[in-house]
């Protein structure tokens, strides 16, 4: 496909997916090692670094802050020594709500005035519990239009140390943004995230704070463990993204094709690349190899999980499971009304305006597949992944269109680009 995304976008149908496909690096790991970079004593170089809006925006933020950048996609990061500097006006971080919580937490632990801002989608992303706990070490946070959602502004200040705690029912994130931040304090940190979410990402964030010299460790019962101490400059090589990747390995399971998605591996950092062992769940064929990982066939049976350590797979899998021969029950979903929309409503919405059938409880789903379904115009409320979705069902139901496409750019640009390589020729442009 060439030029601009056409809106609506008519999803080609009738294909099948197959053929090699390479995703952008992973936008999680981008952004925290972008943050472990500025806050480090030295020079990092991160490679490959993803052209997503929100790595953009984490990118010129720790600008503002005070770190130094040269190159693109091969990028060096000068560090700040764990000595952020406020800057005269507002952090703008787009829509990204991964930028403004971890830069929250940083905030606070800094010597200093910060004002904390975004678009009109960010500013419907929920704060309110990472603000709590931070005002346990001595930040002052106050928020300028509504209660717990930005615009905030953060009087930041070294933390002492010491016990936290860190209600984490919404987003890991804030479990994240304190981690991160703890080797700032004067003494050890002991944080407490209780009613975890999405744990992976988590530990995604101690492992890299491990490789830049972090003492970092998870204890028993929700508890982390942190030294104080400088980060050092480091390289780092950015893995492929996962949750981009569940698209891909989606649409070969949706349209009965093959597709192997380059440099992938189950035992990467993200969690997100579980979305391969619920696809075999599931009956599709799953090879590993030393080019990536390969995903054959059409599902044999519906699927029962508990999906609250990597909740960005929900979409993609309930637009395999649409077409599935039996019911899937995806339990441990209840945060997904925190994303950059209520997902689980959008999801529901587009199942029944397709003809299918989503139930929806406090933390589980049902969705029961249907005989056949209709076309529809189905609108993703702004939200990159609710495209994707929208986009990977479509591959099989004749008429769908996707409303504001674009929308993809948050996370994966090229995202309608790879997908056609890998229909069959009649739908290349």
């Amino acid at each position: 496909m060439s030029g601009a995304i056409c809106d609506p976008y008519l999803v080609p149908s009738g294909g099948a997916a197959r053929g090699t496909a390479r995703v952008p690096a992973s936008k999680s790991i981008a952004h925290r090692a972008l943050i472990l970079a500025a806050l480090a004593q030295g020079e990092s170089e991160i490679h490959p670094l993803p052209d997503a809006q929100d790595v953009r925006a984490t990118l010129a933020c720790i600008r503002a802050l005070g770190a130094r950048t040269v190159g693109g996609e091969r990028l060096m990061v000068s560090g700040t020594s764990g000595r952020l500097s406020p800057p005269d006006s507002p952090l703008h971080c787009a829509a990204s709500g991964t930028t403004l919580r971890l830069l929250t937490a940083l905030c606070a632990a800094s010597e200093g005035s910060f004002t904390l801002d975004g678009d009109a989608q960010l500013r419907r992303r929920p704060v309110g519990p990472l603000a709590r706990a931070l005002a346990g070490t001595g930040a002052v946070l106050r928020f300028a239009e509504r209660e717990g959602f930005p615009p905030l502004v953060v009087e930041g200040r070294r933390w002492e140390g010491g016990a936290m705690e860190v209600d984490s029912s919404i987003s890991s994130q804030f479990v994240s943004g304190m981690l991160l931040a703890a080797p700032l304090a004067r003494g050890p940190v002991r944080l407490h995230a209780s009613h975890l979410v999405s744990g992976a990402y988590a530990r995604m964030t101690a492992a890299l704070m491990g490789r830049f010299g972090a003492e970092v460790r998870e204890a028993a019962g929700g508890w982390w463990e942190v030294e104080p101490g400088l980060y050092r400059a480091v390289g780092v090589e950015i893995e492929p993204d996962a949750s981009a990747a569940a698209f891909l390995l989606a649409a070969a399971a949706v349209t009965g094709g093959e597709v192997l998605v380059a440099g992938m591996r189950r035992s990467m950092l993200q969690g997100d690349a579980a979305f391969a062992d619920h696809l075999e769940a599931m009956g599709c064929r799953i090879l590993e190899s030393e080019e990536g990982i390969a995903l054959a066939g059409r599902p044999a049976r519906g699927l029962e999980a508990d999906v609250r350590e990597c909740p960005d797979l929900v979409p993609p899998l309930v637009a395999v499971a649409l077409f599935a021969p039996a019911p899937t029950v995806l339990s441990g979903v209840g945060h997904l009304r925190f994303k950059e929309s209520d997902r689980l409503a959008v999801l529901a919405d587009a199942v029944t305006a397709l003809g299918g059938r989503m139930l929806v409880e406090s933390d589980r789903l049902t969705l029961v597949p249907a005989p056949a379904y209709r076309p529809a115009r189905l609108d993703p409320r702004g939200d990159h992944r609710m495209a994707m979705t929208f986009t990977v069902m479509g591959l099989r139901i004749p008429g769908v269109e996707i409303s504001d496409p674009a929308c993809v750019a948050k996370s994966f640009p090229g995202f309608f680009a790879v997908l056609e390589s890998l229909l069959s020729p009649k739908f290349r442009d």
